[in-house]
């Protein structure tokens, strides 16, 4: 999740990290498929890059899945951001009782890039590294140096049954496949939802809205309060709404309605999905139920007002909890719910936009992959999977490593229960962070939310955008699945 620098809002910052990754466009790659389901983000590669062969060697065995040399070094570099390096020493730390003989070296730096760029061109990168932060590694011309991680996901884990893929949240993989390999392994899930007080539901008697009519009814209720549904911030995450009425589209038509966009198709914004979606919005606006003043400020000042109560709900990723920490009130008790449904939505009520980040590589040139590649499969075992959970509040693409309390977070806490209750029912889209299209929807959605457009122009501007990357023949697009 690259939430964690502050140069850019969160969904830029996970777009940047998803178009850091496809940047193999540039050198006339072809996307993978990305899965409508969470996780969903698609890799590419050109026809020459294989990336490492396979891991296992004359080292390998039962006990030792990866062929991993007991007294080889490994290094690990991690973006030291918001989440910290202290899970990625946690699991330096088990790695060292696995294998007493290695030296393990976990480093933490804010600056990948500037880093590891002249450590690949001399060939000596580390054995593992996060790609992430605002001066990550771009991907393009790099690929065929990274290591094939197919055994890592076959080997079987540390604790726990079955293989780690087994193990793993639905769909996490996916941005991690280029030209059918995988070459990525993404560690953080993101759940994006509707996030409020706990407390102030419990002590005004409220139900949180399951339908918009349901949130229409409310928004009355908290403007007799003389308060507001929602806080925007349109200096550069007014696009937060963006996500909240797609998410209701894809709920109400199904994952396809998002497919249609990523696909750059014409009329893709004037699905049935699409124009309802955004004339609920249009109806929130017109109510006044958004406080007034968003277009001014930014992302972070927007939510504060929130948590300091002159809104009630504000949608976003599950990365929320830890960026307004210095400023929640105690006891507000964050927690997040699927966004509303539409009358007739097609997906349940549970169902909700996933995905993965945060992502890791091991150089297949590294002095030690195979202990690169292990020192992921100790972090995606249950009991560093938990770990990292406990110390970020924020859940690892592992499975069943959150406790039902959250580890004392009420947003960990309700993550854990929208991942449970949604199942298989998740869905994400991609064409903002393919294309570099989220300046241009900030400005679309700060109009509409100000009240200077209405939903009919606002889905125009937003068709137009999406045609203009179409028609342009120098943007490599990027393949979807059916």
């Amino acid at each position: 999740m690259d939430e964690q620098t502050t140069s850019m809002t969160p969904l830029e910052r996970l777009g940047a990290s998803r178009r850091s990754f496809l940047a193999l466009a540039g050198a006339g790659a072809s996307a993978a498929t990305l899965a409508a389901c969470a996780g969903g983000g698609g890799g590419g590669g050109d026809d020459e890059s294989d990336g490492g062969g396979s891991l296992a060697g004359e080292n390998a065995s039962e006990d030792n899945p990866l062929g991993v040399d007991a007294a080889a070094p490994v290094e690990a570099v991690i973006f030291d951001g918001g989440y910290g390096i202290a899970y990625a020493e946690s699991a330096g730390e088990q790695y060292k009782e696995m294998y007493p003989d290695a030296d393990v070296e976990v480093a933490g730096t804010v600056n990948i890039q500037p880093d590891l760029q002249p450590r690949f061109a001399g060939g000596n990168p580390p054995d593992v590294f996060d790609n992430s932060g605002a001066q990550k590694l771009a991907i393009d011309g790099l690929v065929q140096q990274l290591q094939d991680l197919g055994d890592l996901l076959a080997a079987p884990m540390v604790d726990g049954e079955g293989t780690v893929e087994e193990n793993l949240l639905p769909g996490v993989t996916s941005p991690g496949m280029f030209s059918g390999k995988f070459l990525g392994m993404n560690y953080v899930y993101t759940v994006f939802a509707l996030w409020y007080s706990a407390k102030e539901f419990e002590e005004k008697g409220w139900s949180v809205p399951q339908t918009w009519e349901e949130l229409m009814a409310l928004g009355e209720t908290v403007k007799g309060e003389g308060r507001y549904l929602f806080s925007y911030g349109g200096q550069n995450a007014s696009n937060y709404y963006q996500e909240m009425a797609l998410s209701m589209a894809a709920k109400f038509g199904g994952p396809e309605v998002l497919k249609k966009i990523d696909k750059l198709e014409e009329g893709a914004f004037e699905q049935d999905a699409i124009v309802q979606a955004y004339d609920a919005m249009a109806e929130a606006v017109a109510a006044g139920y958004f406080e007034p003043g968003g277009e001014g400020i930014k992302h972070t000042d927007a939510q504060t007002s929130w948590v300091q109560g002159k809104s009630v709900f504000y949608p976003s990723g599950s990365w929320i909890e830890n960026e307004q920490a210095d400023v929640t009130p105690e006891g507000y008790a964050m927690t997040g719910a699927p966004v509303p449904s539409l009358d007739g939505s097609s997906m349940p009520h549970e169902a909700f936009h996933g995905t993965a980040a945060e992502q890791y590589f091991v150089p297949s040139g590294g002095n030690n992959p195979n202990g690169g590649a292990e020192f992921l499969r100790i972090m995606l075992s249950k009991e560093q999977g938990a770990k990292f959970a406990e110390l970020t509040k924020a859940p690892s693409v592992v499975k069943d490593t959150v406790p039902e309390d959250g580890f004392g977070s009420t947003a960990l806490a309700s993550v854990n229960k929208m991942i449970s209750d949604a199942g298989d029912n998740t869905f994400t889209y991609n064409f903002s962070d393919w294309y570099g299209l989220g300046s241009d929807s900030i400005t679309s959605w700060t109009s509409f939310l100000k009240g200077d457009i209405d939903a009919a122009t606002l889905r125009q501007q937003e068709q137009a955008m999406i045609d203009r990357v179409r028609e342009d023949d120098a943007v490599t697009k990027f393949e979807v699945d059916s």
